[in-house]
């Protein structure tokens, strides 16, 4: 038998386990290094099966927001006004008045110095539609409002940050946007 000496190829670099795809005689190695390479690609399974299970799941949890923030920016971004960047503050303002909607089952804005979107979707509707109820709140805010002043504090050009706030009662679901600057 004649071991030849083989080298790694620049074309592999990026491949961990290019020893396993060549020409390498697996079958040559110790218990030892094959128990290293079995190692080895356990971890690698795990890192998988951690990368496209649980890293959606974990991700779609902290960034509840993500779809009416990107569809805000999107549409900011066609007009070429400044991106909104979300705000914890004014998500706690706006859940707090989200929260106060649903208990009194009304539609009003809150009066407060900041500028303010509300939308209400039948709860039944969302559900059994599967709707993304941020999206659709901010949809409607932007393009299938009636009235102009919703649509211009969505896209108020001093506007730089936005919080949501989410909370439904037996019947409806309630969001509210606060933005930090209020379009007059």
């Amino acid at each position: 038998m004649s071991i030849t000496k083989q080298s790694k190829q620049n074309s592999q670099s990026d491949n961990k386990f290019w020893f396993q795809k060549s020409n390498y005689m697996y079958q040559y190695l110790s218990e030892e290094s094959k128990k290293i390479v079995e190692k080895i690609n356990k971890k690698h399974m795990k890192n998988l099966i951690f990368s496209f299970i649980l890293l959606p799941l974990i991700s779609y949890s902290q960034t509840y927001y993500t779809s009416g923030l990107r569809f805000h920016n999107e549409v900011r971004s066609f007009y070429d006004l400044p991106i909104l960047k979300y705000n914890n503050e004014l998500s706690l303002e706006a859940q707090m008045w989200a929260e106060h909607l649903a208990a009194t089952d009304s539609f009003v804005t809150s009066g407060s110095n900041y500028g303010e979107n509300i939308f209400w979707i039948d709860k039944n509707y969302a559900y059994q539609n599967n709707k993304n109820v941020l999206l659709e709140a901010s949809i409607n805010w932007i393009l299938g409002s009636d009235d102009y002043s919703t649509y211009n504090q969505a896209l108020y050009n001093d506007a730089s940050n936005i919080g949501f706030g989410m909370a439904e009662n037996e019947k409806s679901i309630y969001v509210v946007a606060k933005y930090d600057k209020l379009y007059e």
